[in-house]
């Protein structure tokens, strides 16, 4: 059995949290490809490390990049996995968390920052964040406050010229989706500042 096919077995069996399932990992892989593709990136590192990133979240939410560090030396070390190349994936994971607010330095963990906050961001964003709000028990007004505190400021935060692309494209989708619920609601949010958070 390759590195890779392990790495994906391993990932299916320990992610369980509702919004860092398997299927994020693998999501993350994919944007990962496409941006590595666009900017000239290691692939193989870049999918090693989006396959592990969040491997450690359903054992430990709160450190989850430090229980994801250790499976990840663990498997990197196990597998055929190029050796040379075993740092670079540790760096990618040890940087990409959102809110430890992390400064990415080579371009692979760059890469691999963008592609998580890009599957935090679009319609898979708006479903993930109210999959979190319903499992936290989190009223609607509670969820949207989220959308202020963090998703609507990703789009500013891409590394990439490949990840601000896309990061557009899903930004304004989000727009169109709180434009239209707040209409349904029949208010308009506001912030501290007196601004539509979504504006």
């Amino acid at each position: 059995m390759g590195w890779e096919e392990t790495f994906e077995r391993i990932a299916s069996e320990l992610m369980k949290d509702p919004t860092h399932d398997f299927e994020h990992a693998k999501r993350v892989c994919s944007i990962s490809i496409r941006l590595a593709r666009e900017e000239n990136a290691d692939e193989e590192v870049l999918r090693a490390a989006a396959l592990l990133h969040d491997v450690g979240h359903s054992l430990d939410e709160k450190d989850h990049e430090k229980k994801s560090l250790e499976i990840a030396t663990s498997l990197l070390e196990m597998t055929d996995f190029p050796k040379n190349k075993m740092e670079k994936v540790l760096e990618c994971i040890r940087e990409h968390r959102f809110s430890k607010g992390e400064q990415a330095m080579s371009l692979e963990a760059q890469i691999l920052q963008d592609a998580d906050r890009l599957d935090a961001i679009g319609a898979v964003g708006i479903a993930r964040c109210f999959l979190w709000s319903g499992e936290h028990r989190k009223v609607l007004k509670e969820a949207l406050r989220h959308f202020d505190e963090k998703l609507l400021k990703l789009k500013d935060m891409m590394n990439t010229k490949s990840g601000r692309e896309m990061a557009e494209e899903r930004h304004r989708f989000m727009l169109g989706f709180l434009e239209q619920l707040e209409s349904e609601r029949g208010i308009t949010p506001q912030t501290s500042s007196t601004e539509p958070f979504y504006h």
